[in-house]
């Protein structure tokens, strides 16, 4: 019961769960399939500059944007914990970024100044989301949230707090029924004992 209240509290009635991390390391920041690709709904990736300065998301399938970021400078999401709402960074990499803007192997791309955010469906993976300045300029001191939305996790989460208080509530019930039926035993014996020595 409490866990699933807790639950639908966290997700809220859209059912999403969101995500967030901020890279200070200079180059690139790349969010993989491992962690793109994981849930069967819709990912809305989210980049923010804190300097408010250029920023642009581009998807790629994972193969192609392995290839292009060999060796550079990058910090890559590898891991997501829920509850908590973070997500592990890992660092790799010292390469200069190349401009990666003019590359063809993009399936999308966003750009805007101090933040910008993309949709990603699931239907072509494994694919693999990279954060970039849009130029050749490293990045530095940037966030990126993940958020998932699915309704239908609200609804079990809720289905599972209404059976959970319903087992809680006959578990109540049950402990009273033998609290009273213990207390009553117990008043009968005494009866007993003191009407037998009162003979």
């Amino acid at each position: 019961m409490v866990l699933g209240s807790w639950i639908v509290v966290k997700l809220g009635p859209s059912g999403q769960a969101q995500f967030s991390a901020t890279s200070k390391a200079p180059g690139a920041m790349v969010i993989t399939s491992d962690v793109l690709n994981t849930v069967d709904v819709p990912v809305r990736v989210t980049a923010t500059r804190r300097d408010g300065a250029a920023v642009r998301l581009a998807v790629a399938p994972t193969p192609d944007a392995r290839a292009m970021l060999a060796t550079s400078a990058v910090s890559t999401v590898n891991a997501v914990h829920y509850p908590a709402g973070t997500m592990d960074l890992r660092a790799s990499g010292a390469g200069t970024l190349s401009d990666l803007s003019t590359a063809d192997v993009w399936r999308l791309a966003a750009k805007g100044a101090g933040s910008t955010e993309l949709v990603v469906d699931q239907g072509r993976g494994p694919e693999t989301v990279v954060v970039t300045s849009g130029d050749a300029k490293p990045l530095t001191d940037v966030t990126v949230t993940l958020a998932w939305a699915n309704r239908t996790w609200f609804f079990e989460a809720l289905v599972a707090a209404t059976i959970g208080a319903v087992l809680a509530a006959f578990a109540l019930i049950d402990l009273w029924q033998s609290r009273v039926i213990a207390l009553r035993t117990d008043e009968a014996a005494t009866g007993t004992t003191t009407s037998e020595a009162t003979v």
